[in-house]
Order: C-alpha cells, then sequence, then structure tokens
C-alpha cells in the first residue's frame, strides 16, 4: 500500500483529470443537439412518458428518470422540443460521465499514460459523441456499466463493505440503464466473495446486495409500483430479441457487429487491444480477474449481440467504449518497452488524430459537421420553391406534414403542396397513386432500403406483403433519375437517404 501522502496525491490526480474529462464531454456532447424532436421514431414516445409519467417500461427507467426529474428542475414540461432536449442534454451527460469514469477506471488499472490514453480515446470516439445526441437509453446502459467497473476496481484494490457497496450501486445503474446490464450483479457475486476477507464474505455480500437493491428501487420505483405492466413489456422486448422486428428478421450468428467494431473502432487501434490481450497471456499469473474482465467482456458482448436478430449500430456502444480502454492499456504495455516510451506517446497522438480527423466516413470531424444539416428542411424548402402545387405521396420516414400528425403540424415546416396522409409503403400501388392525383413520391431509404438488403427477409407470413411492396418500390426507381436527392449519410435521423422522384407514367 502506497504511503498516504503519495495515495491522496494520485487520488487527486485521476479525480481531476476525470472532472476535466466531464466537462469537455459535456461541452463537445451538447452541440447540435436542438434539432426537432419527431426526427428520431423513439424520442417522441419518451417525450410523452417524461409529461405523462404513463411510462411502458420497454427499457428500464434510468435515462427516463432522471430526465423527468430535469425537465420538473428546468420546467415547460409542455413543450416536447423542450423535454427532448433536456433529454439529449441527459444522454450528454451520461455519456460525458461514462468518459470520466473508464478513464479514472483505466488509470487506476494500468497507470496514468493509460488512463489518459483511454479519456482522450473515449473523448475523441465518433460513436460516443453521435449517441450522446439522442434521448436514448444507450449511454445511460454505458454509464452503468462504467460506475460498475470503477467500483469493481475500487473494490478489487481496497475491500471493504463500502466499496462492496459502491459495486452494488454501480451493478444497480448497469441493470436499470438496460436490461441487457444484468450481467453486472451476476458477475458482481462471484468478484465480492472473492476479495472479501476471512469472515468478512457473508457481510460484504449483505453490504451488496443491500445498496444494490436500494438503488434499484429508488431508480425504478414506476417499475416496480406497476409489475403487471412491466411484465407485459418485458416478454415483449424479449420476443424482439429472439425474433427480430418490424417484419424483419436475419439469420444468427451474423457479422453485423463485426462491421460495427470496423466502422466504430479505428484499425490502428486493433493493434493495440491485440498487444493488451497479448501482454496479459504472456503475464497471465499476474493478471487479475479485474484484468481479465475488463479485455475479455467487450469481445464476449460482441459474440452475444451476434446471436440476436434485432441489430443496430447503436448497441454495440459498451463495447466500441471497452475497446478503447483495452487499446489504451495496450498503448501501456508498449510504453513500458525501454524503448517505446516516445513511440507510444506518438501513437496515442497518432490515433487520437486518426479518429477525430482521419478515419473515412467515421471520424469526430465528419460527424460533428453532420448534425450541422438538416435534409428535410431543405426538402421542404425545395418543394415551396420548386412544386407548391404537387400532389406528393411519402414514406413515413420522410416526415413531410400531414394532416394525420396535427400535433406535430406546430413544430413543422409549412408547405403549400397536399400531402398524402397514406405512407407510400402502406398504398404499394402505382394505379391507386394516379386515382389520388400524385404527381411526386418522396422516398426515404430508412423504409425502402429493407426491400434491397439481402441480410434481411420477412418474418413467416409477411412474405407476400414483403414481394408486392419491394416490386412497387422497384416500379418507382428502376431506370429513373430523381428530381431532387440527399444521399444518406452517417446521421441517419437528419440525413435518412431522401429523394423524389415524378410518379411514372401508366403503360
Amino acid at each position: 500500500m502506497p504511503p498516504p501522502f503519495t495515495f491522496v496525491r494520485k487520488t487527486l490526480q485521476i479525480w481531476l483529470f476525470a472532472a476535466l474529462l466531464f466537462a469537455a464531454g459535456l461541452a463537445l456532447f451538447t452541440r447540435f443537439n436542438g434539432f426537432p424532436f419527431y426526427y428520431h421514431p423513439d424520442e417522441p414516445v419518451k417525450v410523452a412518458q417524461i409529461q405523462t409519467q404513463n411510462w411502458n417500461f420497454n427499457h428500464p427507467m434510468l435515462m427516463l428518470s432522471t430526465a423527468r426529474l430535469a425537465v420538473c428542475v428546468t420546467g415547460n414540461i409542455g413543450n416536447p422540443q423542450h423535454v427532448v432536449e433536456v433529454g439529449r442534454w441527459v444522454s450528454a451527460g451520461f455519456a460525458a460521465a461514462s468518459v470520466a469514469l473508464l478513464a479514472a477506471l483505466v488509470w487506476i488499472v494500468g497507470g496514468r499514460f493509460a488512463g489518459i490514453a483511454a479519456g482522450l480515446l473515449l473523448l475523441t470516439n465518433h460513436q460516443l459523441f453521435e449517441l450522446s445526441h439522442y434521448f436514448k437509453e444507450d449511454t445511460a446502459l454505458l454509464f452503468g456499466i462504467s460506475a460498475w467497473f470503477l467500483g469493481l476496481a475500487l473494490y478489487t484494490k481496497r475491500p471493504h463493505w463500502t466499496t462492496a457497496a459502491l459495486v452494488g450501486a454501480g451493478a444497480a445503474l448497469a441493470v436499470s440503464g438496460k436490461y441487457i446490464g444484468v450481467f453486472a450483479p451476476l458477475l458482481s457475486l462471484w468478484f465480492i466473495p472473492l476479495y472479501a476477507r476471512q469472515g468478512r464474505r457473508s457481510a460484504w455480500t449483505a453490504a451488496f446486495l443491500g445498496t444494490f437493491a436500494v438503488i434499484f428501487a429508488l431508480v425504478n420505483l414506476p417499475l416496480l409500483l406497476q409489475l403487471t405492466a412491466f411484465e407485459s413489456s418485458f416478454h415483449r422486448e424479449i420476443g424482439l430479441v429472439v425474433n427480430g422486428q418490424g417484419g424483419m428478421t436475419r439469420s444468427v450468428p451474423h457479422t453485423v457487429y463485426l462491421s460495427a467494431f470496423r466502422d466504430n473502432v479505428h484499425f490502428t487501434l486493433a493493434i493495440f487491444i491485440a498487444l493488451a490481450l497479448w501482454g496479459a497471456w504472456q503475464n497471465r499469473r499476474e493478471r487479475s480477474p479485474l484484468d481479465w474482465l475488463l479485455l475479455l467482456l467487450p469481445i464476449a458482448y460482441l459474440a452475444l449481440l451476434s446471436f440476436t436478430p434485432k441489430t443496430h449500430d447503436r448497441y454495440f456502444l459498451p463495447a466500441t467504449a471497452l475497446f478503447l480502454c483495452a487499446a489504451a492499456l495496450g498503448m501501456k504495455q508498449l510504453r513500458a518497452h525501454p524503448s517505446g516510451e516516445k513511440a507510444a506517446s506518438a501513437l496515442v497522438a497518432l490515433a487520437i488524430l486518426l479518429q477525430s480527423v482521419g478515419f473515412p466516413r467515421h471520424d469526430l470531424l465528419s460527424y460533428y459537421r453532420a448534425f450541422q444539416t438538416d435534409d428535410r428542411a431543405e426538402l421542404a424548402a425545395w418543394l415551396n420553391a420548386q412544386h407548391p402545387t404537387a400532389v406528393l405521396a411519402q414514406d413515413s420516414r420522410t416526415l413531410l406534414p400531414t394532416r394525420e400528425r396535427k400535433k406535430l403540424l406546430p413544430y413543422q415546416p409549412v408547405l403549400q403542396a397536399q400531402i398524402l396522409d397514406e405512407p407510400l409503403s402502406k398504398i404499394a400501388d402505382l394505379a391507386t397513386l394516379r386515382v389520388e392525383g400524385v404527381t411526386l413520391v418522396a422516398l426515404c431509404q430508412d423504409d425502402f432500403g429493407c426491400y434491397n438488403l439481402k441480410s434481411l427477409r420477412p418474418q413467416r407470413g409477411n412474405e407476400e406483403a414483403y414481394r408486392k411492396t419491394g416490386a412497387f418500390y422497384r416500379a418507382l426507381r428502376e431506370g429513373r433519375s430523381p428530381l431532387w436527392e440527399r444521399a444518406r449519410g452517417l446521421v441517419t435521423y437528419l440525413h435518412p437517404g431522401l429523394m423524389v422522384y415524378d410518379l411514372p407514367a401508366s403503360d
């Protein structure tokens, strides 16, 4: 154990750096987060829950409970745009806190160089930056996992009932961030007795369980008071994980999350991840269970996700963050070499530079720029200028204003063109469009794109509808050029892939 003064000095260094990271992360992650609340399909539902407290329990309550508290403090709960922006600030706060806590974790486990490298790698990662801009639970889950990991690090360094309680608090936050966080309390029940002093196992396990129960109850009180509604929602979520969603599924295991690794972790960092794993194996007798957990959990997480047909890049966020921590530990391995100190420092700087500006289509700067433009606003302006008298049919995710979306009209652009209420995928018939007098169709890749993916297939019973709708979209597009187009971009809620065609002439 280090002398008291040395321990205090190192502790102050760690938490000062963590505080600086949190402040920098919050400033960065809240940039350009004022885009319309209805662009993200899940955000209006969460806004309604915040306003009414009519919870659907499709996800644990950490994000919603925190956002509800923040909205009540700031006021104006009746304005959905204000509510969603407060919710996005909460997401950004969770992301910034995750960066700070994981950097502190790596500093404790691997030393100052590794901790600083981890913090800077996390701060400049584009996936963290993007997901901090949405009122979604992904950063809340990462925050819970980060708090749990840090609690484990403090407990394994200084086993005591107080640090066991910290592990319990972190585990409760992980489960309250998203149901997949249940691995945290399960693994904790192995870690706590493993490091407990003789005769203290029961007491320290009780401290862990008691704190877990209290924190979980405080965060999830609405869920505990409505267990029947929660049970129904939980079974729904399990069904989506097992069977897929939106009438679509895919074979398992699949390689979607290997692509997520490629897109979110720069290939140069894979070298350092491999170096960290190799170094751990070379010195395996000296490695603690926490060392192995930190290195192997993201790999296990990737493998687990590969066995569900419900896929999305955002689900990979915890693995991305932990892989970056592993890369920082690999950089520390290189620095430990007699001639590697300057090389390691230079490579850290290079990795951060590549993440920021040199990762083709997946660097921080590209995402920073993408949040500054809005393709739907440009489409509305083009229609008003070029086709004010058009009759237009659209995909559901094109999101031009219709009479059916009365609650959204105060927050949508004013259009002179007439917009059909029924979405294109529901009509799926050219003759019907002609009868309705449609002159233009506005397509969104978020809607028609699934009919072009070989990796997706319709669920049983949806084959005929899938075939018909796919043929309809091909008839609209094949051999024809769009009148207006914006390609699908990195931030798909602002750049979903929009195009406008005139209606094909009848045969």
